[in-house]
């Protein structure tokens, strides 16, 4: 999906099984003026109807829900419709996130997250960035690496020697939760070169989003501890 341009609201659909959680989170996000919500889904099925009917941009997903989950319903949906998907769910469960993640989902954001958090979530991933949830991002990316194996591990490191210094550097920071901004002012570049490097380190590591980036990088011992 191409980043939404700063000219027109961004267009969002809310899908979860339970109607107050679906009120609630349209309740949050529809007074924002850089927000449209088009629509709420119960099932992913209604989801994947609505998202090709109101050309959305960001589908807020549910992860458990009855029937199609939120893990079948993101394949399909991004399949068939150009749009962004950010998990929602209660607990963050590294199974379920990780899930998600390699489904295609861009991001993942706790249902009891502030507003500001759920708003600024959907904006950051319109714009073509991945927003995760920072409550439990660090946690969840060494559980994410605490479950593999010592293959696993081993590949993690392979992977990471083929990046080059610069890259590496990256990398940890992404691991570590760093924005762009600050991976930027921490490597003393420019804010177009620390996403290039950002970018190049992505692709080598086979890694469709930064929390894919934070847990090799974690799988292959080269988290920053300080």
């Amino acid at each position: 999906m191409s980043p939404v341009d700063d000219q027109h609201p961004v267009r969002v659909l809310v899908v979860d099984d339970d109607f107050l959680v679906r009120a609630a989170v349209t309740g949050i996000l529809s007074p924002h003026p850089a927000i449209d919500v088009v629509g709420t889904a119960a099932s992913g099925m209604e989801a994947l109807e609505l998202a090709r009917a109101t050309r959305t941009d960001v589908v807020l997903m549910d992860i458990q829900m009855p029937g199609m989950d939120g893990v079948e319903a993101t394949r399909a949906l991004l399949a068939a419709v150009d749009t962004q998907v950010v998990a929602m769910t209660s607990l963050a469960s590294a199974e379920m996130v990780q899930r998600m993640l390699d489904a295609g989902a861009y991001g993942y954001i706790l249902k009891d997250a502030a507003p500001d958090a759920l708003a600024e979530a959907v904006l950051t991933v319109a714009r073509g960035d991945a927003f995760l949830s920072p409550r439990h991002t660090r946690a969840l990316l060494e559980r994410l690496a605490s479950e593999a194996d010592r293959e696993a591990r081993r590949g993690a490191a392979a992977q990471f020697a083929n990046l080059t210094d610069r890259e590496r550097e990256a990398a940890r920071l992404v691991a570590a939760g760093a924005t762009d901004g600050e991976i930027a002012q921490t490597m003393h570049v420019a804010l177009s070169t620390a996403k290039a490097h950002i970018q190049q380190a992505r692709l080598k590591l086979g890694a469709r989003n930064r929390t894919q980036v934070g847990v090799i990088v974690e799988r292959a011992g080269e988290t920053p501890t300080g």
